[in-house]
């Protein structure tokens, strides 16, 4: 199920920071209306960001946008060693804000990030700069750590090497019908699902509904109960050993058929082949091989699914 997660801000700020050392993270679906920049390090495996499956390292450094279901996953290493997570959540809004305001230097910034809705992994020497600011971040108080995030977000549209995410534009902010159909349908999406089902939740025509999606979202209710179904399927062929059939069964779709084509169309894999490429069994005894664990990273601090 994908819930909302709650940013807990603090001391009349307008971003917040925080940073996690785990032994591992489990698979969840979740979204916030802030934008995310998470640093991890001394972790390996797969991240996943709206309709976006790969791979990351040692260190690695994302752009999540507004709105967008995400989820890491990380098991623990082979050696012990703990993974470090450093997150900082932040809206456009501020940054438009202090663009027309006080600081008309951040205006390419805020240029930067109406392009980055769909989220942005950024290269590895980026990320390998970014490792000191984000130190200098976790120890600074005051005007020194304001500047020091404002350091760290000047310098990522400078990465020239970064790959920005395909995929449906992300409003900043949703109209609340919306915020309550996507609630209603994080939590129902493995059920069959109906547009007047949707439209009745909303409170809402099913024109309406659909015209909201495609105006907000750029998408329509197939495509988003798609993209739940898909990330679901994902988790379980990833980490379970059920039989490919099944997992589709359990991810809400109506018959293997549909399963294996939309599944294909979504991923360029079948089930099967998704499975054997990035199964945890299979990446494990490979890090046995190399003294090191690969892992996937999620979040920890879930809150409940927002209705407004």
């Amino acid at each position: 199920m994908l819930t909302r997660e709650m940013v807990a801000y603090s001391h009349g700020q307008r971003w917040h920071y925080q940073r996690l050392d785990v032994e591992q993270v489990p698979f969840i679906w979740h979204y916030h209306p802030e934008f995310e920049l998470t640093l991890t390090r001394r972790a390996r495996g797969m991240r996943y960001v709206g309709g976006d499956v790969a791979p990351f390292g040692e260190l690695d450094l994302m752009l999540v946008g507004p709105n967008q279901a995400h989820t890491w996953q990380a098991p623990r290493r082979v050696d012990g060693a703990l993974h470090q997570v450093e997150v900082i959540f932040f809206t456009r809004e501020w940054i438009e804000e202090l663009a027309a305001g006080a600081l008309p230097e951040m205006t390419g910034l805020a240029q930067w990030l109406r392009g980055a809705q769909n989220g942005v992994e950024f290269s590895l020497p980026c990320a390998e700069r970014m490792t000191a600011l984000f130190d200098r971040l976790k120890n600074a108080r005051g005007l020194t750590k304001l500047g020091c995030l404002l350091e760290i977000l000047d310098g990522l549209p400078r990465d020239h090497g970064a790959r920005f995410l395909a995929g449906a534009r992300n409003p900043d902010v949703l109209d609340q019908r919306i915020e309550l159909a996507l609630a209603w349908l994080h939590q129902h999406y493995r059920e069959p699902v109906t547009l007047a089902d949707l439209a009745a939740v909303a409170r809402t025509s099913e024109a309406t509904l659909k015209r909201l999606l495609r105006e907000q979202l750029r998408d329509n209710m197939s495509g988003l109960l798609g993209q739940l179904r898909i990330g679901h399927a994902c988790n379980l062929l990833i980490t379970t050993q059920l039989q490919v059939q099944l997992v589709g069964e359990q991810s809400g779709f109506p018959s293997p058929s549909h399963f294996y084509k939309q599944f294909a169309a979504a991923k360029g894999l079948s089930p099967g082949d998704f499975r054997r490429r990035y199964h945890l069994s299979h990446r494990q005894n490979a890090a046995r091989d190399n003294l090191d664990t690969p892992g996937l990273r999620f979040r920890y601090r879930i809150g409940e699914p927002s209705a407004s």
